[in-house]
């Protein structure tokens, strides 16, 4: 299992989200303590879990596509007048 900047980034926006979320429920100043950022960090973890095995090979394959699409470009290209 290999750890991406992907990885790194779900985990921290899902954090964020959570945290948002308690801040715009909570009037005031939430009640953050050891318990909410250890729930909150299990979500996130998870979360991170699903998203890399769940819902980024779906993505995967429009990558290829695009460096298909980009070699067909090249050949589509009009040529230019040298000066």
């Amino acid at each position: 299992m290999e750890i991406t900047s992907t990885d790194g980034a779900v985990l921290v926006y899902t954090f964020g989200v959570m945290v948002s979320a308690l801040w715009l429920s909570t009037p005031g100043n939430p009640d953050i303590n050891l318990f909410v950022v250890a729930l909150f960090g299990a979500t996130s973890i998870g979360w991170t879990a699903y998203f890399k095995w769940q819902i980024a090979p779906q993505y995967a394959d429009d990558d290829e596509d695009d460096e298909e699409a980009n070699e067909d470009d090249d050949a589509l290209t009009p040529p230019t007048v040298e000066e």
